[in-house]
């Protein structure tokens, strides 16, 4: 059951980067055209792009994070042995944990400032507190995710796979 809802999550995360990653090239696409063919770019299209940014890297975040598919530069792990490995990705997957709920919280505090100033954009007034939130709580969710890594690295329900080659 469980699987069955991280694999749902994990397909509505996808979605949603690709429809957000949709959005921008449409917005931008729409706003070149207009600016060079028409003389009339979009309004508030640096406003747009900014939060759809956003959201996409922060959509995306749990997603790469079950995944297990951050950069990384693998120096010395070819070296290692499967216990080193091991213990290497419980401690670094809970390093991870540990700081994306450090943002996580940071994000949300800033956003109780946003809201308490009523902070807006300045061109389509779009209040900021929300897009804080929204990116608080996939941090979060990420954190715990990450957590999760590290509980079946340690428990021994995630397989290790020396030498990863990634194409």
């Amino acid at each position: 059951m469980l699987n069955y809802i991280f694999q749902t999550s994990n397909k509505l995360l996808l979605g949603l980067c690709v429809i957000s990653l949709t959005a921008l090239v449409l917005i931008t696409v729409i706003d070149v055209l207009g600016r060079y063919l028409l003389s009339l770019p979009l309004p508030g299209t640096t406003e747009i792009t900014e939060i759809i940014l956003g959201a996409l890297i922060y959509i995306g975040l749990p997603y790469i994070t079950r995944l297990e598919e951050h950069v990384t530069v693998s120096l010395f792990t070819n070296y290692f042995s499967n216990s080193i490995i091991k213990i290497q990705k419980i401690v670094i997957n809970f390093i991870v944990s540990v700081i994306l709920f450090i943002i996580a919280r940071q994000l949300y505090m800033h956003g109780l400032d946003l809201n308490i100033y009523n902070e807006i954009t300045t061109f389509l007034q779009i209040p900021k507190a929300p897009i804080a939130y929204m990116m608080a709580t996939l941090s979060m969710i990420a954190s715990i995710i990450a957590l999760c890594n590290s509980y079946k690295y340690l428990f021994n329900e995630k397989k290790i796979i020396i030498n990863e080659v990634k194409q």
